[in-house]
């Protein structure tokens, strides 16, 4: 696929994103596609809290995703695999960049480091 995630098909990002190995994010709780795979439903730790066990859920589409990765781009976060995401699709970042991604669209920030 040589689309690139801003042309990238909706459930295309959200399988993308669901499918991803989120082994070793201890923040990331689980993830789960809604039936028409329009949505993904994400609980993730709550950064107001110390406990990682006490969680928040954050539902996303493909198009708060791809704000996500404009919004990182905007602030200057450092993403290694950036030109692989913009020049085919999401999936062929890796995990940090995914990571970075994901939490700049749950809590519109990095909060886990």
């Amino acid at each position: 696929m040589t689309e690139g995630i801003f042309r990238q098909p909706a459930r295309s990002v959200l399988t993308d994103l669901d499918e991803f190995y989120f082994g070793y994010l201890p923040w990331l709780h689980s993830r789960q596609l809604n039936d028409d795979r329009s949505r993904i439903t994400v609980v993730m730790s709550d950064p107001a809290e110390d406990d990682l066990t006490d969680t928040i859920t954050c539902e996303l589409s493909a198009a708060d995703v791809k704000n996500a990765v404009t919004t990182a781009m905007q602030s200057g976060s450092y993403l290694c695999c950036l030109s692989d995401i913009v020049s085919d699709q999401l999936g062929a970042g890796c995990a940090q960049d995914l990571d970075i991604i994901l939490q700049t669209a749950c809590y519109g920030r990095i909060v886990f480091a």
